[in-house]
């Protein structure tokens, strides 16, 4: 099995701009703090372009992101969230009706909980997320995200 992104905790990360809906890499842009954010570039951007879907992604996550997102995941945060595996399975993969989170896109997973949060997705179960989302910062939704793309799905 290889995964389909690869999780990578740094401070600094290649400056990118974004075309065509990914993140590409500048050639010789140098570097730039990541801050609070989740940055994924393929890693071969030919065999990305070309459609290739065996291309995989890097994503990028601030330094400590995953301890701190296995934490709210699998605690709740001393009461901030709901710990995940009640609805997502013991192993985040899903059940039911319910979606896997485990090895998703930290990008898909940060903007579905932001969207959450901010009544934008609101879909039959949408609801079912009010509590699990009211409280997070945008820091635990980047922690969430890049502890649940370091599970192999």
């Amino acid at each position: 099995f290889k995964p389909w992104i690869r999780v990578v905790e740094t401070d600094m990360v290649p400056e990118t701009r974004f075309s065509g809906w990914i993140h590409k890499v500048i050639d010789g842009g140098g570097m730039e703090p990541i801050g609070t954010r989740v940055v994924e570039t393929p890693e071969d951007l030919h065999r990305t372009e070309l459609r290739d879907d065996a291309s995989s992604f890097i994503a990028y996550v601030p330094t400590g992101a995953v301890e701190r997102g296995e934490h709210l995941v699998t605690t709740g945060g001393n009461g901030r969230t709901e710990i995940c595996s009640t609805c997502h399975g013991p192993e985040l993969r899903g059940l039911g009706p319910v979606p896997a989170l485990a090895g998703r896109s930290p990008s898909y997973i940060a903007r579905q909980l932001y969207d959450l949060q901010t009544g934008m997705r609101n879909g039959a179960w949408s609801d079912l997320m009010d509590a699990t989302v009211a409280d997070l910062t945008v820091e635990d939704i980047v922690n969430i995200a890049a502890y649940t793309a370091s599970i192999e799905p």
